[in-house]
């Protein structure tokens, strides 16, 4: 494709990317093209913040007079994430992309392997917790993401977190098939 090419396929979406001369023209194509980019990461990002929004709402409107409006759905979902980050090391571990002959990750290598296997799901729920809290919840930004988002017709919260246990459980009888375990 050549930059003429490109230039009149641009010209077609912006009206402003019309080269008046051949520097001006490029510029505005690379303007218009970073403004595509922050659109699809701002679209990528925001699937992120509807589901945070959706869940927070439900929770709300199921329980009006709970107190915990952001530890209970912050914990639930975090240990849902936090089963899903294990089933794909379950993954990793079996196609023999990640090894670690103690625990999950290895960090803990002083204890027993039961107990390290659950200090490191601790980890990287905690990990997910902290996480999960900056973006969402520190400074109350949560109100600020149910004013953005309305409640809207789906179930995102159920359809999502079904999924991720549903991958879970996948994972887990088939893992335990494949190395003959069960």
């Amino acid at each position: 494709m050549t930059e003429k090419d490109v230039s009149l396929s641009l010209s077609k979406t912006c009206t402003s990317c019309i080269p008046v001369n051949g520097s001006t023209g490029l510029l505005n194509q690379r303007r218009l093209l970073r403004v595509h980019f922050r659109i699809n990461y701002k679209i990528m990002r925001n699937y992120y913040y509807l589901f945070w929004s959706d869940s927070i709402q439900r929770f709300i409107k199921h329980n009006p007079k709970e107190r915990g409006r952001v530890t209970k759905p912050l914990t639930l979902i975090s240990w849902t994430f936090t089963l899903a980050v294990l089933s794909t090391t379950l993954w990793l571990k079996y196609f023999h992309v990640y090894q670690s002959k103690i625990g999950i990750f290895g960090i803990f290598t002083a204890v027993e392997e039961n107990i390290s296997i659950i200090l490191d799901m601790v980890l990287v729920f905690v990990l997910i917790y902290i996480i999960n809290y900056v973006l969402i919840f520190w400074r109350k930004r949560y109100l600020l993401l149910i004013e953005n988002y309305p409640l809207g017709r789906f179930n995102y919260t159920l359809i999502i977190l079904m999924v991720m246990l549903a991958y879970y459980l996948f994972t887990i009888f088939l893992y335990g098939y494949l190395t003959g375990q069960m």
